[in-house]
């Protein structure tokens, strides 16, 4: 189950926020061109990608005036369509045509990530506006190809007014305010709220969707506990975890949450009862401890381990215990990894760089004033980094328009 999926209302049973149709909630920035031009622009995108599709299960002539019209295409038709967009610009006009094309977006949403560009998601708190705008309560995407013109601005509810942004992932925003939380689907601007926590000191919080799984998971730690939230449930699941504040990160990996605490991995069982157990890797001899407290990262079919010093190994579960494979050099081309301010958690991928102008093999985290910095992915992270040149109009966008939170999307 996705937070916004169809624009339906979950019922919540703080009562504090219900997730609106995207249409309601996507709100394209004044300064973007008309959404006439983007409507012409797009169907004569779409005409074009049917004429590239051999497999398309209705003719040209049908789309364009037969009965069914524009919005009852098939979900299959659409997904072929989607694939093919080479921008988030485009995505968003997708969504925003009709609940039709935004259902068949949500249907293959977990699937998309590593395909798009990613963006930057930023709070607009900082802005100089005119009293009564609310620009406080206001986030936008911003393409850092065009940052001056924001992709859209998402305005949700009051409720987030006291609350601070906590993390993002896996395209989520998780809020947090004593012991409310609240996520936003920062793509379609969705909102959900979970129960309030059972306990007031909260410590590592994640946001995940297993991608074999139809349910979506909040993730929170205590000193000695672990919960877990099925977004849309009554209540939280809990089991007993020593030392639970040390985790560090949790990803989605083939359909598993994999954790790590210090120099450990974890396989969070999440059904049919929610448990922890030790994930067996047998470590090299050479493999120091500060190689192993590194980054895990899911890559297509890939658990990598990035290590703080360069060094990368992917795990190999096909013996038992599993082990960690050196990357040979060159073996991580393939990917860009974009990161936050904070090296942690699961990055935003992106496959084939070199198609968006961009280069495989390299990092591109955002500073503290949410600057672009890049440095090679087995590099050193200690090294002063450098300002990605590519990204030098998003660098000074962000020079003169300051914020308090951004991060890839």
């Amino acid at each position: 189950m996705m937070i916004g999926d169809g624009g339906k209302q979950h019922t919540i049973s703080d009562g504090h926020v219900l997730p609106q149709r995207a249409s309601e909630k996507v709100v394209v920035a004044s300064t973007s061109p008309s959404a006439v031009n983007i409507k012409e622009e797009f169907e004569a995108d779409i005409m074009q990608n049917i004429n590239r599709s051999s497999n398309s299960p209705i003719s040209v002539h049908r789309v364009m005036f037969g009965p069914e019209g524009w919005t009852d295409l098939p979900h299959g038709l659409l997904h072929s369509i989607i694939v093919l967009f080479g921008s988030t610009r485009d995505l968003l006009a997708f969504i925003a045509t009709c609940p039709s094309w935004y259902a068949a977006f949500m249907s293959i949403k977990s699937t998309l990530g590593e395909l798009f560009p990613p963006v930057i998601f930023r709070n607009c708190a900082d802005q100089t506006s005119s009293a009564g705008s609310n620009i406080g309560n206001t986030w936008e995407l911003i393409d850092p190809v065009y940052p001056s013109t924001p992709l859209c601005r998402l305005t949700p509810p009051s409720i987030l007014d006291k609350m601070a942004v906590v993390k993002c992932s896996y395209g989520h925003a998780i809020f947090c305010y004593d012991r409310s939380l609240v996520i936003m689907d920062v793509l379609i601007g969705t909102t959900v709220a979970a129960p309030p926590f059972p306990l007031s000191q909260l410590c590592h919080i994640t946001f995940i969707s297993p991608e074999a799984s139809p349910d979506s998971y909040l993730f929170v730690s205590s000193p000695h506990c672990l919960y877990a939230w099925r977004v849309g449930s009554p209540s939280w699941l809990h089991c007993d975890f020593l030392n639970a504040h040390l985790i560090k990160e949790m990803v989605s990996f083939k359909g598993r949450v994999i954790m790590r605490m210090r120099q450990k991995l974890y396989t969070v069982h999440l059904a049919p009862q929610f448990h922890v157990e030790v994930l067996r890797v047998d470590c090299r001899d050479y493999m120091d401890l500060y190689v192993v407290s590194g980054n895990l990262v899911a890559c297509e079919d890939t658990l990598l381990l990035l290590g703080r010093n360069g060094e990368a190994f992917s795990i190999d579960f096909s013996t038992e215990p599993a082990k960690y494979v050196s990357v040979e050099e060159g073996g991580l081309k393939k990917w860009a990894f974009f990161f936050g301010k904070k090296r942690t958690g699961q990055p935003r991928l992106l496959v084939n760089p070199e198609r968006m102008g961009l280069r495989g093999g390299l990092v591109y985290q955002l500073d503290e004033n949410a600057r672009v910095f890049s440095y090679p992915v087995d590099g050193n992270q200690n090294e002063e980094l450098e300002p990605e040149p590519c990204f030098a109009t998003i660098n000074a966008y962000l020079a003169r328009s300051p914020t308090s939170f951004a991060t890839w999307v």
